[in-house]
């Protein structure tokens, strides 16, 4: 797939995934497609695509459900797959997720307890 079609095939792309200095793109109707350009120009290309972690970003479109993985860590599900999101970008996915118009993701209620548990950390000693 050229770096120019991208942008005329985003409703299809679900993914994508950086692999060095090329770009895995999983789109929904067919087999992942290779593209020459790093992830970070493809997302900064494409509108709206959420970064789940160094290597993957997600077209929110495509994401069907988030369930939390441990404390601080979740996946989503996309087209089948169960994507990683790394423990630091947690709260910025939920919050744009959040912020969909129209979005129905299931299990998003469920991080309301993690952000403001990562906004306002509980104290481990007692004041005194």
């Amino acid at each position: 797939m050229k770096f120019s079609k991208l942008n005329n095939n985003t409703s299809r792309i679900t993914y994508l995934m950086g692999w060095g200095n090329y770009t895995r793109v999983f789109l929904v109707d067919s087999s992942p497609e290779l593209n020459s350009t790093t992830l970070k120009k493809c997302v900064g290309t494409l509108p709206g695509f959420i970064r789940l972690s160094k290597s993957l970003a997600v077209n929110p479109n495509h994401i069907l459900q988030i369930r939390r993985k441990g404390d601080r860590s979740a996946d989503v599900l996309v087209n089948g797959n169960w994507l990683p999101v790394s423990r630091r970008r947690v709260s910025s996915v939920v919050r744009q997720l959040q912020n969909l118009p129209g979005s129905r993701v299931k299990g998003l209620t469920l991080f309301r307890t993690l952000l403001d548990e990562i906004r306002s950390p509980q104290e481990d000693f007692p004041v005194s």
